[in-house]
Parts: C-alpha cells; structure tokens; sequence
C-alpha cells in the first residue's frame, strides 16, 4: 500500500468519503432510470438532474484521492467542480419546469474533460474513471443507433454508464477507507 498517497487532513477524508457516496447514489440515479425506462417506457421524475451534481462530486472526490496536489489535480478539481454547478442549475431547472439544456451540455464537457485528464493515473479509481470518460462517447453513438430501433433502447448505454459511476463511486468509499485506515 505504499503508493496511496496520505489524504493531508480529516476534512480532506470527509470529503473524499462524501464524494464516493455521491458517485454510488448518482450512478444509481441513472441506472434506475434506465431500468424503468427499458422496463416500463416512463421515465422517473428527476432522476436524470439529480445525478449530474452527484457525479460531478464524485470527480471531486477521485481527485483528491488520487493525485498530488499539482496543475492536474487543480484541472480536474475545477472541471469537476464545474460539472457540480452546472448540473445544480440544471436540476434547479427541471424543479421549476425549464429545460436547460445547455446546461446538461456543459456539464457532460466538464465532465468528460475532468475524467480524460486522469490518463495515466493508475491509482484506482482514476482508470475505472479515466475509461468510463473515453467509453461515453462510443455508448451514446451506439445508443442513439439503438433508439432507430426503438426509443427505450437509447436506455442500454445509459444503464452501463450508471453502473460504472456506481461502481467508481464504491472504489472511492473503499479507497478513501484504506488510505484512513494506513493513515489514522
């Protein structure tokens, strides 16, 4: 265990161990959507929103966890940190019944960059959160590619990609745990 590097204070834990229930509870999100969508054809009501801040934490919590205080922890912080914003204002949003979807484009870039900036990082999570980031792109192509053949379809990449954050979100409350555990 000699490469987890040491979390410099308690609040820094707090907040790595938050961000990893904020990745499990937003992937879930998605996944239940998905689920309901391919099961029943309605989509549950702000599933979709509030993901977006909770993933966005996430990112927050993966880069705290895995990178030294440096440019690149700073990059991915702030995308993250925008992402968080961003899906804020667009669940804030769909509460008050506006479609805001230039927000939900800005926080799937914020998004997508903090993930890509985790290349070569191989402290978990950072790979699980570095691919799913470069598998996005492809899911959604062959998801809309699904939905000409019927809508719901569109669901099966969104269902994978909910279980990926479910999962980033998992390594990150037990790495954040292991790296307590060595520390304390």
């Amino acid at each position: 265990m000699a490469d987890l590097p040491a979390l410099p204070h308690p609040g820094a834990a707090t907040l790595v161990r938050l961000a990893g229930a904020a990745g499990v509870a937003g992937g879930l999100c998605w996944a239940v959507k998905s689920g309901l969508i391919l099961a029943t054809g309605v989509q549950p009501p702000l599933t979709l929103e509030l993901a977006l801040p909770l993933l966005g934490a996430c990112l927050v919590g993966v880069a705290h966890l895995v990178l030294p205080p440096s440019r690149r922890r700073t990059v991915v912080a702030a995308a993250a940190w925008f992402a968080v914003g961003t899906g804020l204002v667009a669940l804030t949003g769909e509460l008050l019944g506006e479609i805001l979807d230039p927000f939900i484009a800005a926080w799937a870039l914020a998004l997508l960059t903090g993930q890509l900036c985790l290349l070569k990082v191989h402290l978990s999570p950072a790979p699980l959160t570095f691919w799913t980031g470069v598998g996005t792109v492809p899911a959604l192509l062959v998801g809309g590619a699904l939905a000409e053949v019927d809508e719901r379809l569109l669901e099966i990449p969104l269902l994978c990609l909910g279980l990926a954050w479910t999962s980033i979100g998992i390594a990150t409350l037990r790495r954040s745990t292991d790296t307590l555990t060595r520390v304390g």
